[in-house]
């Protein structure tokens, strides 16, 4: 097993049990090719650290947002924790490097996909919850969001959601992505625009935003998460 260090440090957390922390970095893959006893994959972690995340997002949310109600605080915990999200917060972490996988896995790009990113990063909390309790991961998932959690929340997307959008269109042999203000709803001193974006002349999803600029980004994010999914 590699040394982990780095990461905890990245994460500014320290395990007491080192061997939750590298059951959480097992990908599935590896045990389909090694069957070696003792060693399991970070599947169980996932859904536990699934649990916590959305647990600790609502409650962020919750307090940010005392105006906004029940439908659309789901819909923004959603946008938080969704795999296309949780993969670029994987990403920005490097979480890549440290995960055990399959060769098979690896040689097909396993270490940069959206998918294995998103769910590590789960099985990471997860034992962070378990090793250290619940405001150990509170404190680890609010310094991973940082400011991106309360722009999110105020629909202030990631910035490079058209540039990774078009990173994935362009891997898929997709073309150019193309965005469409369909929609302009609203005051003048409060409007709302609804865009669309298209591949290859097919419209893949839409967005909303306070401007043209946010509705193609909230377009290019939920498009990733259909392309992803």
């Amino acid at each position: 097993m590699v040394d982990t260090s780095e990461l905890e440090q990245v994460l500014n957390y320290h395990f007491e049990n080192k061997a939750l922390f590298q059951e959480a970095l097992v990908h599935s893959s590896l045990l389909n090719e090694n069957h070696a006893p003792g060693i399991e994959s970070n599947e169980r972690l996932e859904y536990l650290g699934d649990a916590v995340l959305g647990l600790v997002v609502a409650h962020e949310l919750f307090i940010l947002m005392p105006e906004v109600d029940e439908g659309e605080l789901t819909r923004l915990r959603s946008r938080l924790v969704c795999s296309a999200t949780l993969g670029f917060l994987g990403k920005k972490i490097q979480l890549g490097n440290y995960l055990f996988m399959g060769k098979g896995e690896e040689a097909s790009g396993g270490r940069t996909k959206t998918t294995n990113l998103a769910r590590g990063l789960e099985a990471v909390l997860g034992a962070i919850y378990l090793d250290g309790g619940l405001e150990s991961a509170r404190s680890v998932i609010r310094r991973l969001y940082g400011k991106e959690l309360e722009e999110i929340a105020h629909n202030q997307l990631c910035t490079d959601s058209k540039s990774r959008l078009q990173e994935i269109a362009q891997a898929e042999r997709l073309g150019i992505p193309v965005y469409k203000i369909i929609e302009s709803n609203g005051p003048v001193h409060k409007p709302e625009f609804t865009a669309e974006v298209l591949l290859e002349n097919k419209v893949i999803a839409t967005g909303k935003g306070k401007s043209k600029k946010l509705a193609e980004a909230d377009a290019a994010y939920n498009a990733i998460q259909i392309l992803e999914n």
